[in-house]
């Protein structure tokens, strides 16, 4: 009996402490929106829904969690997790990403509207609109009856550190009338900005045959996050009936993880969904997969088995494309603070990113200049057969970050750009310098070992560095550089068409994440 008595007692306890929190949230009220939400619950906190409990870095063991693919849980809104107030590639591939999976008007069967619709419309296999027998006044709403469009948020992010320092936390930021966590440079993407907190609950879809375990939320991280992807969870308690968000890692890079995404997640972690940006990521994310494989017959049907969940995803040179060309193209106008900078006409001039391959590079312009070096305030040298080295940035040795436009404008005067950095993606610079003009120039590190993220011809890769050859190449495409040039116009043709391609890859991620598990629809 003294058994059941102390059971009973426990009971009550919990009861009154449940009751007198719901008493204290239902007085707090709401409050305004603030500038930042941090993700860490506090005891006190009269807003249990806007602050939630940081999780560890550390991803639970399976035994605490069963992680299955939610192959039939329909996604119905995307938020792509961004740090705020960032202006680099990756965000802005973040940021196309979002607008992609907007302006391509993604439509799904939604439950919760009437669906009867005209058995005299006729829809393609997308279910788009071709012959509509109702009058020309139809709204578009009528036509989409029954169907709800699948949206994308931004969603900005901060990562810091507790007051205690024994863990990592996560804050979402919120703009205000003074400022946006979003860079003016991303106005122009169809990409907007999640403006309330994260659903800190879900409730089970009834659609899913996951056991109602996920919701229909997905969050999209950049690879350099994987140690956040279950921070914004809410904490289980069977109260609230809350569901897993689905997760999803864009791979932008793979050496830019740091192994932050660690092997035994790979194979633990089979509810994400991985995207990647080169075959270099898709190389690394699927070796992981099969890393615990044994014979090769089995790794390689178990490759195939998780082809389904890694899907190309790229990004595109904004200024490429026709929808941004007028706020996207760098003009003449604008002039970099680089001594390096000319008249818009090609120079014998050689560019580099200080940031990556310094050693090689530096080896490079002592081979090619030799004694007769004269070196600027700027960092760039001068060698007596006047060919010029310089960095791609302001400051002593480049060191200070040149804006987008500032770059092409440099791009634009230089003759040659050579890439012996690691190459952790398909890197823009690369690209941005075929567009421009330049003859690229890269060892086979990283991605550039992989010719379909860095198509160039083979003359233009080093297996080996081999300097003496190197400074013997770029010497010839100084001299003959528009002989030299030519045989980049297949490389430059296929940065054009990386627009179109994203295109495919989002269509592809919908047919996985929708289209596949409920009946969706695309309107062009």
């Amino acid at each position: 009996m003294s058994g059941f008595a102390s059971l009973l007692s426990q009971f009550k306890e919990t009861t009154a402490a449940a009751a007198a929190s719901s008493s204290s949230s239902a007085g707090g009220g709401t409050g305004s929106k603030r500038s930042r939400s941090s993700f860490e619950q506090s005891s006190s906190s009269s807003q249990p829904h806007h602050q939630l409990r940081q999780k560890q870095s550390k991803i639970p063991s399976p035994s605490e969690h069963n992680y299955c693919y939610p192959s039939s849980t329909p996604i119905k809104t995307i938020y792509i997790a961004c740090p705020a107030n960032t202006e680099t590639g990756g965000p802005e591939a973040l940021h196309q990403l979002c607008h992609m999976i907007n302006s391509g008007e993604y439509y799904f069967d939604d439950d919760t509207t009437d669906k009867k619709g005209d058995d005299d419309d006729v829809h393609d296999e997308f279910g788009r609109l071709i012959t509509d027998k109702r009058s020309s006044s139809s709204s578009k709403q009528q036509v989409h009856k029954g169907k709800r469009q699948l949206k994308a948020f931004m969603l900005y992010l901060r990562e810091r550190s507790s007051s205690s320092g024994n863990k990592t936390l996560v804050e979402q930021v919120f703009g205000d009338n003074r400022s946006s966590p979003r860079p003016f440079k991303y106005d122009k993407y169809n990409a907007p900005m999640m403006e309330h907190h994260f659903p800190t609950h879900h409730q089970p879809e009834s659609t899913s045959n996951n056991g109602g375990e996920y919701s229909s939320d997905l969050v999209i991280w950049p690879e350099v996050w994987t140690h956040l992807i279950d921070s914004l969870q809410q904490p289980s308690e069977p109260a609230w009936n809350t569901t897993k968000y689905q997760s999803a890692i864009w791979w932008l890079s793979v050496n830019n993880n740091k192994g932050r995404f660690a092997p035994h997640q790979f194979i633990n972690r089979q509810d994400i969904l991985h995207l990647v940006q080169s075959s270099y990521a898709r190389d690394h994310v699927l070796t992981k997969l099969t890393a615990h494989s044994g014979s090769d017959a089995n790794k390689n049907s178990e490759q195939q088995q998780q082809q389904q969940h890694v899907l190309t995803m790229t990004e595109f040179i904004p200024y490429t494309s026709s929808e941004f060309a007028l706020s996207s193209t760098p003009t003449t106008t604008t002039k970099p603070t680089n001594s390096c900078k000319g008249n818009g006409s090609k120079e014998n001039l050689v560019v580099y990113n200080p940031a990556k391959g310094m050693h090689w590079t530096d080896e490079i312009i002592r081979r090619a200049c030799g004694k007769q070096a004269k070196t600027e305030r700027d960092g760039s040298v001068s060698t007596g057969g006047g060919i010029r080295f310089c960095p791609i940035g302001k400051g002593p040795g480049g060191r200070e970050r040149l804006t987008g436009e500032e770059v092409v404008e440099l791009l634009k005067t230089a003759k040659v750009y050579i890439d012996f950095g690691p190459h952790p993606g398909m890197d823009r610079l690369p690209r941005e310098a075929c567009l421009a003009g330049c003859v690229v120039i890269t060892n086979t590190e990283g991605a550039a070992n992989f010719d379909s993220d860095v198509p160039l011809p083979s003359e233009f890769k080093f297996a080996q560095f081999d300097v003496d050859k190197i400074c013997s190449l770029i010497k010839e495409c100084c001299s003959k550089h528009d002989e030299y040039a030519e045989k980049l116009d297949k490389y430059k043709s296929w940065i054009l068409a990386q627009r179109v391609q994203m295109k495919a890859c989002v269509d592809g991620m919908v047919n996985e994440v929708v289209t596949k598990r409920i009946g969706c629809v695309k309107k062009d």
